[in-house]
């Protein structure tokens, strides 16, 4: 597998107010995945259509393998591109769609037949060869569509959302098969995507894209516990982070009626400033019933809020509480015996706490 190169990578459509890319910069190392996560309009789609050569940059330079292939062809950069709808020929059998890319680049018959066979079994296909598109479902339909890709040992793979036209539990099913498909065949991706568990389940790293330009870039572990940024911390987590504006008088932190006294780490200047606040909800705890309260301040916030509401998933519960002016979300195990209006007391500790400038949104 080959890697990718994207130096300043710039593209501006005409009549658009601002740029769909702005100087990206990443770098795909061979047999890596990488996936390209972002709100709509933030230049996922497009950072894709530039390094398949359906597009062409205004500025920067894409290479594979180290040589520059802007102004290549499309069918001479040895890109696959799996797109979010299967574009299947539909009067073709199955096994005629997945030989279609080496019939169409001449290669003799008997090692086409030998590819697709390898193809349809590592996709569970075997049995599928002989039907046609109309005739399968559709994940059966998908599966056809990545060994379309997959058949002809592409240097590089491009994934445009590939599961999101199909329902929740079949996007599941495929997501892991995907992630031990791309893993087996070492193969170097970059794999756009809105739903955040598939690049968490997909990717060695993760490039989160804001506007055009790169927000941060670090494997999904970082990216969930070390946002760089509050943008980075709401976009990440079902329920998203915590982000409360905070107030660091000199001595303790404040956030809504949690406060904490921290240890001095260094983070904080001398002089009073304002923060936000980010906690992740599973690091709240819920204390139900009648406790002694706790000295003000400490590493460990305690304040009692009133529940707003409650989401029941079965395996968790995820539950809102009114803080001052802003909401606080955990997320606790299984079914629990509350209702709106209820107060519970919430405990934060200071070791679970990420801090953002207020003015930039940077972490600290």
């Amino acid at each position: 597998m080959s890697s990718i190169h994207l130096r300043g990578l710039t593209r501006t459509f005409p009549g658009a107010s601002r740029a769909a890319l702005d100087g990206l910069e990443l770098e795909v190392t061979a047999g890596e995945i990488v996936s390209l996560v972002g709100p709509s309009g933030c230049g996922k789609s497009t950072t894709l259509r530039l390094v398949a050569g359906l597009d062409r940059p205004d500025a920067g330079d894409v290479l594979i393998d180290g040589r520059s292939v802007v102004g290549v062809p499309p069918q001479e950069r040895d890109v696959a591109m799996v797109f979010q709808g299967f574009a299947l020929y539909p009067h073709m059998r199955v096994r005629d769609i997945l030989g279609f890319p080496l019939r169409m680049r001449r290669v003799p018959a008997p090692e086409r037949e030998r590819a697709v066979e390898r193809a349809a079994k590592l996709l569970g296909l075997t049995g599928l060869l002989d039907r046609r598109p109309a005739q399968l479902s559709g994940g059966e339909q998908q599966r056809v569509a990545m060994g379309r890709a997959i058949v002809r040992r592409p240097r590089v793979f491009l994934f445009d959302e590939p599961l999101s036209n199909l329902d929740a539990a079949l996007r599941a099913e495929l997501r892991v098969e995907l992630a031990r498909l791309l893993r087996e065949l070492d193969a170097t991706a970059l794999y756009v995507t809105h739903d955040q568990v598939e690049a968490m389940t997909l990717s060695h790293r993760i490039a989160v894209l804001r506007a055009g330009r790169l927000e941060q870039l670090g494997s999904p572990r970082e990216i969930y516990e070390r946002p760089a940024s509050t943008f980075v911390a709401s976009f990440f987590g079902a329920p998203p982070m915590n982000l409360l504006s905070g107030r660091w008088d000199g001595e303790r932190l404040r956030a809504g009626t949690l406060q904490w006294t921290p240890p001095s780490d260094g983070r904080f200047p001398a002089a009073e400033a304002a923060v936000t606040v980010g906690f992740r909800p599973e690091h709240v705890r819920l204390v139900s019933g009648a406790v002694p309260a706790p000295p003000p301040g400490g590493s460990l916030a305690s304040a009692d809020l009133p529940v707003t509401s409650l989401e029941t998933l079965g395996a968790e519960t995820h539950v809102s509480l009114a803080c001052g002016d802003h909401v606080v979300r955990a997320r606790a195990g299984g079914f629990l015996n509350v209702a709106p209006g209820d107060v519970l007391r919430v405990e934060v500790p200071w070791d679970a706490l990420r801090l953002f400038a207020e003015d930039s949104g940077h972490a600290l």
